[in-house]
């Protein structure tokens, strides 16, 4: 892309085309870069689909490729060419191969020196900040971008921050972060984006404005694979530019949430960490611990509002705090969401965070149902991570180790965020099956970035400082219970339903319900609600009753219909699956009867109140559809047994506890109060 001024003095544009190495290479080809092996031994180097090529595969040598002493030349060389008039280098400005019906062709890889690997400095960049290149000393990868690219001298990754650095990977070509770039934020470009994908993998333009400032750039994080649909994935570096209203708005908000918590800041991010942090662990700890020791301010108000907002919850847990909380957590949350909105114009994965954090404030005291505001926070939340790429998996990008983590983990994070708050008035997930690749976390993506350095553990407990197996082993189980429970919504609970049978629904449900077998004897130990009450035993509660909501849906599923008909016929789904269903929540009410006051001053997700209104809407659906006098005879006494446990918890002195169980307590109170009135044959009360 040329600016006037360039056209009207027809200066020439260098390009290059340079062939790479790893894809599908024939012989007596030069389309791509053979390997080292092959190139010293001067022989046919044939790669079928990726390497290794044949010749390395049978003699069980590394087949790789790399750069020669000419190459390191012309990069050095590229990368101290002076600008042109318009702020963008020579090396920026890129000339397509030809292109015609050949799809491999559309295929070539030409070499772009800025938008894949580096962008010089000019005048638009210089007024977002100082985006300068280095040279290295070495004589390996010389180009290093703020932000883009970062390499040692040995050609390894370097973590952008001082935090838990990553295991050395070696890579073929640079490896980018799409988080650390100095006043820009990077937005996926899906299949349907503004160009085509195969299109953008061979020819890719910088976006320059009227000014003659780059406003955007974009960058290839995968090249594609073999396969037709395995496409080129590719992000658009957009500059962070608002209008002053936002940015005015956005200040206002970061400097009333300071104001607000001083000086108790750091008590604050402790107790966060103490508290909320082992059951929903979304927050990078490093990272964020580290940037809030070096300049808090550079973290997004709206996550620092939402750490304060659910950490002054646990403000009395504090031995060390004497005097009352200054402030209350609307207060704080209202700057959190004050800022978020005008974030979403540049989401990043620390806004995300803060998203998925304000899901679980304390609800008001005035709601008997949940608000609706949850679910439309969720479409929010779901939109800002698709839009930063959250739903594509990262594990082949050339991006650093941690992003792929944290990236993982965030994303499941909204999965889950996205199915728990759809059943709070049974709505469809927003998230479907086919619009996402990222693969579930395992426990070494939790526990990225869970280890604080000494020099930060000032500002957490000495025990959480280190990562916590029970932590990675909570969350994993959390994140494997909402994939069945998406499994059964997507079977037994959609608006249109599946084409298929009852029967080969149900067959369907019978395999997940499979899938819960000994859920409680196979869970890890420090899962287990054992017979004393420890810290680690009141954690476990919201994973505990996040399986009985699972369960509640699964059974109404398998005993699907409920009908009147059903109730009296011995071969149906109803009668067939009641036994098993009452059994089941027999253990529920016996967990429900050993939560004490003390577990309900622990932290428990938003989403914990609607999965309470589930699991006791399900006892009064067994009650009301047993058919003999035993059923009817046990379901009422788990019915009154759960009632009085949840009369005895009402009486909590401690707030958000009540509030967290007054939804399902004032349905089980209206149920008694009607269902004798209702039962008899008379109508239900109308106000």
């Amino acid at each position: 892309m040329l600016s006037g001024a360039d056209s009207a003095q027809g200066r020439p544009r260098k390009f290059t085309i340079q062939s790479q190495f790893g894809r599908a290479r024939l012989p007596r080809s030069r389309k791509n870069r053979p390997c080292d092996a092959c190139r010293r031994r001067k022989t046919a180097c044939v790669i079928p689909s990726e390497p290794p090529c044949l010749f390395c595969k049978s003699r069980g040598l590394t087949c790789k490729s790399s750069p020669t002493p000419d190459e390191i030349s012309s990069q050095q060389d590229g990368a101290a060419d002076s600008t042109t008039e318009n702020g963008a280098s020579d090396a920026e400005l890129v000339t397509p191969p030809a292109i015609d019906s050949s799809p491999s062709l559309a295929r070539r890889s030409v070499s772009h020196s800025s938008p894949a690997d580096t962008i010089q400095s000019s005048a638009g960049l210089s007024a977002a900040g100082d985006l300068s290149l280095e040279q290295q000393s070495s004589g390996s990868a010389a180009v290093v971008h703020q932000g883009l690219v970062r390499q040692n001298s040995d050609g390894l990754d370097q973590p952008s921050y001082g935090v838990s650095p990553p295991v050395p990977i070696l890579s073929n070509g640079p490896l980018h972060t799409l988080e650390d770039n100095f006043n820009r934020t990077a937005h996926s470009m899906g299949p349907s984006a503004e160009q085509d994908t195969y299109l953008l993998d061979a020819f890719r333009c910088l976006i320059i404005s009227e000014n003659d400032e780059i406003d955007a750039n974009i960058i290839q994080v995968y090249p594609g694979g073999p396969s037709a649909d395995d496409r080129p994935v590719h992000f658009l570096l957009l500059e962070n530019e608002n209008p002053d209203f936002t940015n005015e708005a956005k200040q206002s908000a970061s400097d009333g949430t300071e104001r607000l918590v001083w000086p108790y800041g750091e008590r604050l991010i402790r107790l966060y960490f103490k508290h909320v942090h082992p059951i929903y662990p979304v927050v990078t700890k490093g990272r964020f611990l580290a940037q809030y020791k070096s300049n808090r301010m550079k973290i997004p108000a709206s996550l620092r509002g939402a750490i304060y907002g659910l950490a002054c919850v646990f403000w009395d847990r504090d031995p060390t705090i004497k005097e009352a909380c200054p402030f209350q957590q609307h207060q704080c949350i209202d700057h959190a969401h004050e800022a978020l909105r005008r974030e979403h114009e540049n989401p990043t994965l620390f806004s995300l965070q803060a998203g998925l954090l304000l899901h679980h404030i304390t609800p008001p005291d005035v709601d008997s149902v949940e608000t609706p505001s949850m679910w439309t926070m969720t479409a929010q939340t779901t939109a800002c991570a698709q839009t930063i790429g959250l739903h594509q998996d990262p594990t082949r990008w050339s991006i650093e180790d941690w992003e792929k983590r944290v990236r993982k983990k965030l994303w499941w994070a909204v999965y889950a965020a996205d199915c728990w708050s759809a059943i709070c008035h049974g709505n469809p997930p927003h998230i479907s099956p086919t619009t996402f690749s990222t693969l579930p976390p395992d426990m070494d993506d939790i526990r990225a970035d869970e280890t604080v350095p000494e020099d930060l553990r000032y500002l957490v407990e000495p025990e959480d400082a280190v990562f916590q197996a029970s932590v990675g082993a909570r969350f994993l189980q959390f994140i494997n219970l909402t994939i069945v429970l998406r499994d059964v919504l997507d079977c037994a609970f959609q608006v249109r339903p599946n084409p298929s049978t009852l029967a080969d629904r149900t067959m369907q449900l019978v395999m997940m319900r499979d899938k819960f077998n000994d859920w409680h004897s196979l869970l890890p130990q420090c899962l287990a609600l054992g017979p004393e009450r420890g810290p680690d035993t009141i954690s476990n509660c919201p994973l505990h009753l996040t399986y009985y909501a699972t369960q509640a849906l699964l059974y109404r599923g398998l005993m699907y219909p409920a009908t009147r008909v059903a109730k009296a016929n011995p071969e149906s789904n109803l009668r067939k699956w009641f036994v098993s269903a009452l059994t089941e929540f027999r253990g529920f009410v016996d967990f429900f009867n050993s939560i004490t006051e003390e577990d309900l001053r622990g932290f428990w997700c938003r989403h914990a109140r609607s999965q309470f209104i589930l699991c006791g809407n399900f006892l009064i659906y067994l009650f009301l559809l047993a058919s003999d006098q035993t059923h009817i005879a046990a379901a009422y006494q788990l019915l009154q047994e759960f009632h009085q446990s949840l009369k005895r918890l009402g009486e909590t002195s401690h707030k958000p506890g009540r509030l967290l169980i007054r939804p399902a307590r004032l349905r089980l109170d209206s149920f008694f109060r009607q269902a004798a009135t209702i039962l008899r044959g008379s109508e239900a009360p109308v106000i």
